[in-house]
């Protein structure tokens, strides 16, 4: 049965939120004429789709909260009020008002983003559908969904196998990185008890975990809203438009950025990746 939320005091756009490149853990779908997002965890599927101020939703199987991994609590206006600090960030968001930062499950999101250097977002998707088809536990819901494979299963894939899905020299990372967090040495739930600083080193003992896919997974998983991950398109619009600030130390640049923006300033790297994807003030 269909669901309802009000949004009429609660700034959200869908399609901006599961389109900024942020997630890889959505899948569109059309049913009826009317295109719809959903997701699989925890044995089950939440459906998602906007009208106006309405997010209509269905949940199949086990119950997924859309307030939780949408973020719908998060004080958007306050955070807004908090990085609107010049007007390059005021364009961002006025272009991308109502994106969130989502809340994505922890191993799909790590798994992802070791995934995704050097490649375009189109493939970084099919990798992890590909991923969820061949390994993931099917839910017979309506219809055949996949579950993302938990550790446990990825560590007994052979490398071999796991560059068969075009993941390349990433396949020995993958594999390395899911014995290690079926074995305990990361716990998510040990990690959000962490510092930001403590977090993000304790993530990059993890193979093919460095300094970008560590502040990806603190942001868009385990809720670090001060997390600022640098990737080609924030380095080059830090570059551009916040030059006192711009290093080429990734360190330095993003504890620059942090510093400027404060508690949200993953918020703001978001506005200003998405922003700088699709706008045409950048050189």
């Amino acid at each position: 049965m269909t669901e309802i939320l009000d949004l009429t005091d609660i700034p959200f756009s869908l399609r901006q939120t599961l389109e900024c490149g942020q997630t890889f853990s959505w899948s569109k779908t059309e049913e009826e004429g009317v295109q719809k997002y959903f997701t699989v965890r925890n044995g089950g599927i939440l459906k998602v789709w906007q009208e106006g101020d309405r997010l209509m939703y269905d949940c199949l199987g086990n119950r997924v909260d859309p307030v939780d991994v949408l973020r719908l609590d998060d004080p958007l206006d306050e955070i807004y009020r908090c990085i609107n600090k010049d007007g390059f960030m005021e364009r961002a968001v006025a272009v991308n008002h109502g994106l969130r930062i989502v809340r994505d499950e922890f191993f799909p999101c790590l798994i992802s983003y070791i995934t995704s250097s050097q490649m375009q977002i189109p493939r970084i998707l099919r990798i992890q559908m590909d991923i969820r088809a061949k390994y993931g536990q099917p839910l017979e819901l309506g219809r055949e969904y996949n579950q993302f494979p938990g550790p446990g299963v990825l560590a007994d894939v052979p490398e071999d196998e796991l560059r068969n899905l075009n993941i390349g020299y990433r396949a020995g990372y993958v594999k390395k990185t899911s014995e290690m967090v079926r074995d305990g040495a990361v716990d998510p739930e040990n990690l959000r008890s962490m510092d930001y600083t403590e977090a993000k080193e304790k993530l990059k003992v993890l193979p093919g975990v460095g300094d970008k896919v560590a502040d990806c997974v603190l942001l868009f998983s385990l809720g670090f809203l001060e997390s600022f991950p640098v990737d080609t398109w924030v380095r080059r619009i830090v570059k551009q438009e916040y030059r006192e600030k711009y290093s080429k130390n990734y360190e330095i640049l993003s504890e620059n950025m942090r510093n400027y923006f404060g508690d949200y300033a993953g918020y703001a790297q978001e506005y200003l990746f998405h922003y700088g994807r699709t706008c045409t003030d950048l050189e």
